[in-house]
């Protein structure tokens, strides 16, 4: 496998049936998933706030005893308040108005007038206290209207109570006292359940508290101490005083995301509910639920798409690719498809490539048959050229030992050499052909021996020696080459005068850049025909016939004497 270029996966250009098709659909449902965002968002905004409204109608109706509870004692307070002037001077008919009032209500600790000196005379049970000095009494009396305090420990109830008053006036409307009735917090914390049905059916808040406008905390269903925790963290309750109704989303002091609802349930008296966030019991963040559904859909079109691209065209085209570079790089074994379940379009390419492969295998084999034919009769024609040559040569040979004329014999013994030449090159072709390319230093060795064989004059001491490195060359090159060694070789015995033991040496070897060279050394007395300076038609037909051969091979031919006892022939010619 061959690496891919860097950034190829990131160009659409380069991307395959599965990433197009994906990046096509999500393209295709991005309006749909645009607008299920919008609508999903606005239901989520209706829902946070039908919850909270829920939320609210919650709060009042599971503090609806608590609320009613000090409802009827501010009720019962300004009652006494109207009431209780002309007793004051007759302390027990006054302690018996107030022993009645707390028989009717059992959560009641304390009923009494206090006037605004804090002697207080008039009492239920005939309790007496002095409230002078007391930051709380002094609180409660210098209201000019009802009031509602909260005292974790009651001098006179001694216990945790909220104390509801009222100012008492005289005729002249001036303000004497209070009247001040202790309701026991416990009452108001485990006051019975709302009735079923509404909201408070579904789910119970976390905290039910009482907190007057200025803030102060009354009450609280899980306790003062652990109500600091769950009040809310930014906003005062001062401030959700001076708001009025309100239904808010924030943390409370311990960190817990909550839904905090704040209601005026009397003057100058609050509640606050605390909640739990419906988000925090559900699965998914509920910031993220307006994407959810769009992003599934998005998710869920990308794998229908890769799935698809891959199982109706990915994998039938891979097949059909490795199928075709396998039989594109000569593999013949491995060519065969075998696709499950394709679909029609790629079923009809599948058969045309089965078809296709077919047809270009039995070209192959009409080929390979031709070729075999046209090797056979290129053999046959070597073969038959190189017997006729040789039947010539013998022709020649019988005509030379019958001819009595030496003028003639020279000619005839000439002629002989060259048609044995040819005869032993063609036999050569006759084993090679069919080959594009010749082994041409095994070529050049069975010249030489055929030539050393054949001709007399080579017997001895002028011997050939052969010194050849190994070279391929075409057939177009190596017929040339083999016929010019085979004329220069014929020039050297026809030269043995003055010989003396000089032998003839043929080298070949490759040289730099693409170059071959053949170097043939011999005795000088060659020079003049190899020079082509020699007076006989013999000598100058040869001096042709190499010239020829040097030029069909494309290289140059360098002659060059040696100490004149030898010369040696030197061709360059190019490796094609």
């Amino acid at each position: 496998m061959t690496d891919r270029p860097k950034g190829e996966g990131l160009d659409p250009r380069r991307w395959g049936v599965g990433r197009r098709l994906a990046a096509m659909i999500v393209l295709a449902l991005l309006p749909l998933g645009l607008m299920a965002m919008q609508q999903t968002a606005g239901l989520a905004r209706e829902t946070d706030r039908n919850r909270e409204l829920a939320a609210m109608g919650a709060t009042v109706q599971a503090a609806a005893p608590q609320i009613r509870m000090i409802s009827d004692a501010q009720a019962t307070a300004e009652a006494l308040a109207s009431m209780v002037g002309p007793l004051i001077a007759d302390t027990a008919a006054c302690v018996g108005l107030m022993d009645r009032v707390q028989a009717a209500e059992p959560a009641l600790t304390l009923v009494a007038y206090i006037p605004l000196s804090g002697r207080m005379t008039c009492a239920s049970g005939g309790r007496t206290f002095d409230f002078a000095g007391r930051p709380l009494f002094e609180r409660m009396a210098a209201r000019d209207g009802p009031g509602i305090v909260t005292n974790p420990a009651g001098p006179v109830s001694e216990t945790a109570v909220v104390g509801v008053s009222h100012p008492v006036t005289d005729a002249a409307g001036t303000r004497i006292g209070i009247v001040s009735l202790s309701l026991r917090h416990e009452a108001l914390v485990h006051s019975e359940d709302p009735p079923s049905g509404g909201p408070a059916r579904i789910e119970r808040p976390v905290a039910l508290m009482t907190f007057d406008g200025d803030g102060n905390l009354l009450t609280s269903s899980v306790g003062l101490d652990e109500s600091a925790t769950l009040l809310p963290g930014q906003r005062a309750l001062a401030e959700l005083a001076q708001a009025g109704t309100s239904v808010f989303r924030a943390s409370d002091v311990g960190g817990i995301p909550r839904v905090f609802v704040a209601v005026p349930i009397a003057e100058g008296l609050f509640l606050l509910g605390v909640w739990r966030r419906t988000g925090d019991q559900s699965l998914v963040d509920p910031a993220i639920a307006p994407y959810l559904l769009p992003g599934l859909m998005w998710l869920a079109a990308l794998a229908v798409a890769v799935f698809a691209a891959e199982h109706l065209v990915t994998r039938h085209m891979r097949l059909i690719s490795t199928a075709m570079a396998s039989f594109a790089r000569g593999d013949r074994g491995r060519h065969v498809l075998h696709l499950s379940n394709p679909p029609a379009e790629i079923a009809d390419l599948a058969d045309a490539y089965r078809t296709m492969t077919a047809t270009i295998l039995r070209d192959e084999a009409e080929l390979e048959n031709l070729l075999r034919q046209k090797e056979m009769l290129l053999r046959e024609v070597h073969h038959r050229t190189g017997n006729s040559l040789q039947i010539i040569a013998s022709v020649l040979r019988m005509h030379l030992r019958e001819q009595p004329d030496e003028t003639v014999r020279p000619l005839l013994e000439d002629l002989h050499g060259r048609v044995m030449s040819l005869a032993t090159v063609h036999l050569g072709l006759y084993r090679i052909a069919g080959n594009e390319e010749v082994a041409v230093h095994d070529l050049m060795a069975e010249v030489i021996e055929k030539v050393s064989a054949t001709n007399e004059r080579f017997a001895g001491k002028a011997a050939v020696r052969a010194d050849l490195q190994p070279l391929v060359l075409s057939t177009g090159q190596a017929v040339p080459l083999a016929l010019l060694l085979s004329e220069i070789l014929a020039v050297f015995p026809s030269a043995d005068a003055g010989a003396g033991d000089l032998a003839v040496h043929v080298s070949l070897d490759r040289c730099d850049e693409g170059q071959a060279r053949m170097r043939i050394t011999g005795p000088a007395a060659a020079l003049p025909v190899l020079l082509g300076e020699s007076p006989d038609a013999p000598s100058k037909i040869t001096t042709r016939v190499i010239r020829a051969f040097v030029t069909q091979l494309g290289g140059e031919m360098a002659i060059s004497a040696q100490d004149g006892a030898s010369v040696a022939a030197e061709v360059s010619f190019p490796v094609r």
